[in-house]
């Protein structure tokens, strides 16, 4: 299955294994717990998505890669303790509290969070010595007689034996005590995920070009070739520190990402090309309305690796300024929630801008506690008060900051109105060059999917959105219709 399916597949495992009876006690017993085992290729995510399960599902997280362990540091250290048997007293062996159980204990301390999951990485590549006890472990979640804490989930993963030399083949007694997910690479399924993520739409484009040269692991004549979404990502996070430097782009920086010669070659040129095309089609002016038959004739007689490419220069524009709007809602809530709950301490004469730099301490704080997504929320905001510090006047802290608040919401009001104009004119330059054909379904669906167009879609409607996706669905019902009716013979 792909990655978000088995995404989703841990979500509903660790939903039930946390299920509890009437009196507060889990259902499924511990030993009938099986730990889930995510098998696949080095680099599809699999590490990346347990925070994810993590963050939605509000539990713990402690995750650790067991190539770095050995017996001693997974099971605890030997200790000599006295103990009594039948009257007499007898010094035996117990084991320290291993690392691994520790962390778990850690993790409960300072999150304040009971439930979890712990991640044991490459579990497939432990030392002989530690395999005996990682199989006890499997079953009864024991390491060095430490019991992992209840509501504890355990999730492992590791690669198969083609892609990694240190992996050891799971005999039978192992492999019947784990709940196997085994993991395939595909583009479609980490396409949801990229775009939820801010990849780079140059990565986007070129994937949705040429999909064959998503994931690439293999050994040719050249020697070994990994091309992983994991390089695609790190990739497009080094690309947006280029672009907002302005350091040039070329195939030697995305070989040291893409190594495989020709992906790496062919994306460095479809980069430059691609960031050409910015410039031939003056993106800036078609989304301000402004473009004459000349544009249009170069569309339409442009390639479609061309014209897939503009319509991505397009909607990364407007989902740039798109995910600004949305980030500026959500933080100014944040504000008006944080003044409603203060309003009595701020409805009094004081120094406003005190008042502010205590609420901006409060944010920061909860922000180091937030998920990672919700962190931007956060940041925002507090980019927002720092302009407010030059503006605070009134009778008392409230008023002063409830000014500034109007200030903003009237701001975000005209980019709201401004980015909808944008998107109107993106679907309406588009319809002018193309008709309702391939390159406004490509439009359409990716507003439809992306989670920042449905968040701004959501939050601030379009009618030019709406009224093109629903002409694009009736026009393609037409097509399906006379389809239909060319093959009854009556056309």
């Amino acid at each position: 299955m792909d990655i978000a399916s088995a995404k989703q597949q841990i979500k509903n495992t660790v939903q039930i294994y946390l299920q509890k009876d009437a009196l507060g006690r889990y259902r499924l017993p511990l030993v009938h717990q099986r730990p889930i085992f995510l098998l696949g290729a080095p680099g599809l995510g699999k590490t990346a998505i347990m925070q994810q399960v993590a963050d939605e599902m509000g539990l713990g997280l402690v995750s650790y890669s067991m190539t770095h362990h050995t017996r001693q540091s997974a099971l605890g250290l030997p200790v000599i303790v006295e103990k009594e048997y039948g009257g007499k007293h007898y010094q035996v062996s117990e084991y320290t509290m291993s690392e691994i159980i520790a962390s778990v204990y850690d993790c409960m301390r300072t999150t304040g969070k009971t439930q979890g999951i712990l991640f044991l990485d490459e579990i497939n590549c432990v030392s002989e010595t530690l395999s005996p006890a990682m199989l006890l472990f499997l079953q009864y979640k024991v390491f060095g007689g430490h019991q992992i804490p209840e509501g504890w989930v355990v999730v492992t993963a590791g690669n198969p034996p083609r892609f990694n030399k240190s992996v050891r083949e799971f005999d039978a007694a192992t492999r019947d005590r784990l709940k196997v997910i085994e993991v395939e690479p595909s583009y479609e399924a980490w396409k949801t995920y990229a775009l939820e993520h801010g990849v780079s739409r140059s990565v986007i484009s070129y994937l949705d070009i040429r999909p064959e040269d998503f994931y690439k692991v293999e050994t040719t004549v050249d020697g070994l070739t990994v091309v992983t979404p994991r390089a695609w990502e790190d990739l497009s996070e080094i690309l947006q520190y280029h672009e907002e430097l302005g350091l040039a782009v070329s195939e030697e920086l995305t070989t040291q990402y893409l190594q495989n010669k020709q992906v790496a070659r062919d994306f460095a040129i479809y980069y430059e090309l691609y960031q050409k095309y910015r410039q031939v089609y003056n993106i800036d002016a078609i989304l301000q309305g402004v473009w004459d038959e000349d544009v249009l004739t170069q569309a339409r007689s442009a390639k479609m690796d061309e014209r897939m490419s503009l319509v991505s220069l397009l909607l990364e524009a407007v989902f740039l300024q798109m995910n600004r709007c949305t980030l500026r809602h959500d933080a100014l809530r944040l504000a008006v929630t944080a003044f409603k709950t203060q309003r009595t301490a701020l409805d009094v004469p004081g120094d406003a801008l005190t008042a502010l730099a205590g609420l901006e301490d409060n944010w920061r704080a909860e922000a180091n506690k937030a998920p990672a997504a919700r962190q931007n929320v956060y940041l925002d905001l507090l980019s927002l008060t720092a302009q407010w510090h030059g503006e605070l006047s009134g009778s008392t802290p409230f008023a002063a900051l409830k000014t500034c608040y109007q200030h903003s919401v009237a701001d975000l009001q005209t980019e709201v109105a401004e980015t909808q104009k944008k998107l109107g004119n993106l679907l309406r330059f588009l319809q002018e060059a193309f008709g309702k054909g391939t390159e406004l379904s490509m439009a359409v669906n990716d507003l439809t999917v992306a989670p920042v167009a449905t968040a701004f879609l959501g939050q601030f409607l379009s009618t030019d959105y709406f009224a093109a996706s629903r002409d694009l669905l009736l026009h393609r019902q037409s097509e399906q219709l006379l389809h239909q009716i060319d093959l009854t013979g009556l056309v």
